[in-house]
Parts: C-alpha cells; sequence; structure tokens
C-alpha cells in the first residue's frame, strides 16, 4: 500500500482535532481570530493545494498574506499601475488566493521587498520610492478587485483589507530609519518616507477599490526614533506609532484602520510596556488624531517556545497554549480590535512562534488555536 505523505496525515489529523476542538468550544469571541502561514508565498502547484489543506483544517476563516514585491515585479513595469504589464509576476498569488476563496478564508494583505531596480542601495530593506511602491498597491488591488481577468481569461478572486508595507519602523524592513540633523538630533526619515508613500498608496488603492479597506501604520513592535533622547532605537521604548501619527496627519493621509504588531514581554494581560495588550489605550489616544475611534487590526501576534535570533524571550509550550487563549481574551476586551492574527502557523530557524515545530509536529497552542478560530466571527465587510 503507498504511503500517504506527511502532509495529508496531518490535514487528516487536524480534521480529527478540530472536530474535538468545536464539540468543546467555548463564548464565541467578539473580534475576529485569525492564522497566519508565512509559507505560503514558497509553494507551488500541488505542495501549495496540501498547505492551503493545512492552514484551513486549523478552521481558521482569515488569514495574513505578504505580497512581496520584488518577486512581483523583477524588472521594471512600463505601466506599474496595470496588472497585465509583462513585467509582473502574478502566477503564485492567483493561486494563492484562489486556493483561499474556494476555502472561505479572507485575506489581509500587506506588500514589501523592495525590487533592486527601485533603489539605488538595490535592497529589499531599502526605503521604497513612494510612487513606484504606491503604484504597486494600486496594481495589487486592481487585479484582485474581483473583475479583473487572468492571462487565460479567467476572473481573479477579490481582496478587500490592504495593509501598507510591513514593519516600517524596523530596519529589517525599511532603511534608513533615521538620520543625524546639523544639531546633532536625530531626524525620523522612515516616519516621513512612509507616510508618503500612505498617501500615494492609499489613493491608488481606492482608484483600484472605492470601497477596499485600507489599512495604515503596520508598525512592529521595535524600532523607530526616541523622541525624548533623541536617537534611533531598536528597543521596546520605541513610540514608533507616535511619530508615524504625526506625519500622516501632515501629509493628510486617509486610513480606515491602523494595524499593530504585539509580541508581549510577559502574559498577555499582565504585560505593560508600549506596545502590549495593556498600552492599548495609549495607542488609541494617538490613533484619534488621525481618526476618532479608528478600528484597530492586531496583525501579528505571538509567543515563541524557544530561543532565536529574533526574540530571546520564550515560554513553554504549555504557556504558549494557555497565552493564546489569554490573548484573544484581552482581545475581546477592546471593541476597536477587529481582528487578531496569530503569526505562525510553523515554526523555522529565525521564528518559534508557530502552533506546529518546523518538523511538522504540533504544539498544545494547535488545538487551542482551533477551539478559538471554531467561534471566531469573520471579518467584517466594512470597517468604517
Amino acid at each position: 500500500m503507498r504511503r500517504q505523505p506527511r502532509i495529508l496525515t496531518l490535514i487528516a489529523t487536524m480534521a480529527t482535532v478540530a472536530a474535538a476542538a468545536l464539540g468543546t468550544a467555548g463564548t464565541a469571541h467578539a473580534g475576529v481570530v485569525g492564522l497566519q502561514d508565512d509559507q505560503l508565498p514558497n509553494y507551488v502547484g500541488q505542495p501549495l493545494v496540501e498547505r492551503l489543506d493545512l492552514l484551513a483544517a486549523t478552521k481558521t476563516r482569515t488569514t495574513r498574506v505578504d505580497v512581496l514585491w520584488d518577486q512581483v515585479a523583477p524588472t521594471r513595469p512600463a505601466d506599474a499601475t496595470d496588472p497585465a504589464d509583462p513585467a509582473y509576476r502574478w502566477g503564485r498569488y492567483d493561486a494563492i488566493f484562489r486556493g483561499l476563496a474556494q476555502r472561505d478564508i479572507t485575506p489581509i494583505v500587506d506588500f514589501y521587498r523592495t525590487p533592486p531596480w527601485a533603489t539605488a542601495a538595490g535592497t529589499v530593506a531599502a526605503a521604497p520610492p513612494p510612487g513606484d511602491a504606491g503604484r504597486f498597491a494600486g496594481a495589487l488591488a486592481r487585479r484582485y478587485s474581483g473583475t479583473f481577468r487572468d492571462e487565460a481569461g479567467r476572473v481573479l478572486p477579490r481582496v478587500r483589507f490592504f495593509e501598507i508595507w510591513n514593519e516600517p519602523n524596523i530596519d529589517q524592513f525599511w532603511t534608513p530609519q533615521c538620520r543625524k540633523g546639523r544639531n546633532g538630533a536625530y531626524v525620523p526619515i522612515a516616519a516621513r518616507r512612509y507616510a508618503l508613500l500612505a498617501y500615494v498608496a492609499s489613493r491608488e488603492i481606492r482608484r483600484a477599490q472605492p470601497d477596499a479597506v485600507v489599512i495604515g501604520g503596520v508598525a512592529g513592535p521595535t524600532g523607530g526614533l526616541d523622541d525624548k533622547r533623541k536617537r534611533c532605537v531598536t528597543g521596546t521604548e520605541s513610540p514608533a506609532a507616535s511619530t508615524m501619527v504625526r506625519y500622516l496627519r501632515a501629509e493628510g493621509v486617509r486610513l480606515d484602520a491602523w494595524s499593530q504588531h504585539l509580541y508581549p514581554i510577559g502574559p498577555p494581560d499582565r504585560a505593560y510596556a508600549f506596545p502590549s495588550w495593556n498600552s492599548l489605550p495609549t495607542l488609541f489616544t494617538q490613533l484619534d488624531k488621525l481618526r476618532p475611534n479608528m478600528p484597530v487590526y492586531v496583525t501579528e501576534t505571538g509567543y515563541h517556545t524557544s530561543y532565536n535570533r529574533f526574540h530571546r524571550y520564550f515560554v513553554s509550550e504549555q504557556q504558549q497554549s494557555d497565552w493564546l487563549k489569554r490573548t484573544m481574551e484581552m482581545a475581546d476586551k477592546y471593541p476597536r480590535v477587529v481582528a487578531t492574527i496569530w503569526f505562525n502557523l510553523q515554526d523555522n530557524t529565525g521564528w518559534t512562534g508557530g502552533l506546529y515545530h518546523s518538523d511538522m509536529t504540533p504544539k498544545p497552542a494547535l488545538a487551542q488555536y482551533v477551539t478559538l478560530a471554531g467561534s471566531s466571527p469573520l471579518l467584517p465587510e466594512a470597517a468604517r
């Protein structure tokens, strides 16, 4: 008898876990519970189908998808606003969004990684030219508007929720962050340029889809400019949101929602350093300067179960499971938090916050997530 591939065995096992978890599901959650698998863009063909089935087996109805600009546009398009420009390579994302639609999973989509042709630095973390990146955002929204046809004439599914970049306050995704001025004080270059990108990208996304939900900030938990000490920082004390809001206001950027990433040090309900669940009221006060009662999407959160190069702080596997539940309970305390996305489905060498180990053996948090996802509402059609 032919041996079943490991991932198919996992999917079958997950079906059993899901049935048991749903049978013991507790109170439904006010906010949306979601899960990201950052490996999706690395798969094609049948392996992608199996990976999508594995994601669906967790009972998640909301996910986050990274669109890697440098891979979609390896050369400069002649018309960057046209999704059909020959320079674009959309194939794997067409397959991802079709697969998600077939499984009734709603994506929240971000885009990042600057193509080498777009900047003199030629690195993926180089600050993106606002015009080039903004026009790419428009092409992305136009291609997945629900009416655009691929090269074979087939209508592509709709994506409605768009995040502008990923963690632009961290130098891993955006450099430079700051520069030293003549008076010795540091100037927040990244925050200022991000506001320019957000202005162009939000305009282009709405041109493609007038009722799209445009989500800005996408702020990581570290990095940026320390206003009090006048220096660039990489620690958790960085008030990145306040700096970004100041420049977004100055540019007159209109956002439908804010995205914040939360990786607290300590239990979700007992961590207070910004950014954390308990410090969200401070964030809300800042966001009210952009728009009163602006909704917030926590599009990354989680806890690591071993030391890695990005997170020295880690917890036991049982703590991860317990704190996953407490994370979603904390999210429910804030009506402005629309959705909370756990990162990630699977561990890798640089990230150990997955529901699966790197060898695809499950952690206790997997069954906990299935229970929560089974009682989660769907992502709202609009967040305005």
